[in-house]
């Protein structure tokens, strides 16, 4: 049980380090979460400071998730490893979402959730994510694009177990 409770913790604080925030007060000298769509992810990154700095977040976005997935595996030697997997998936999304180092105002939690994915299963996180690229090229909507990428996911789960 303290495993279970040691990964959660790990997990959140990982995910509570908010990048889009930090990177951009750093390369543009103001809180992404007061410009544009006043959200803390890489698409408002995109439209307000540039795209270096998007894809630098978006990067660090995706490694939070591998990062806490990858730990939990490594922790949870002695309990149920997909239980802990579960857990540290949740909490550290759950800390992007609401950060406790940035006033509980985080990002949508897209891009951890693909880092997430892809140590999961990274078959399907790369089919995911070629889909959400095709929609997001046909569409130019990044909401449509996620929730095609989560609909997605949830059938080639259930095809490929």
């Amino acid at each position: 049980m303290g495993i279970y409770i040691a990964v959660a913790i790990i997990a959140y604080f990982i995910g509570s380090v908010n990048f889009s925030v930090i990177i951009s007060k750093k390369m543009a000298g103001f809180d992404l979460r007061e410009k544009g769509s006043n959200n803390a992810g890489t698409t408002n990154m995109l439209r307000t400071v540039g795209k270096k700095a998007a894809l630098i977040v978006l990067i660090c976005d995706i490694l939070k998730g591998v990062i806490a997935i990858a730990l939990a595996k490594i922790i949870s030697s002695e309990v149920n490893e997909a239980i802990a997997v579960q857990i540290a998936a949740f909490c550290v999304v759950l800390g992007h979402t609401f950060p406790i180092f940035f006033e509980f105002k985080g990002g949508k939690g897209v891009a951890t959730s693909i880092g997430v994915l892809l140590l999961i299963n990274w078959q399907i996180g790369l089919i995911c994510i070629i889909y959400g690229i095709v929609i997001l090229l046909l569409t130019r909507m990044v909401s449509l694009r996620i929730n095609y990428c989560c609909y997605s996911f949830s059938c080639f789960n259930n095809i490929y177990k």
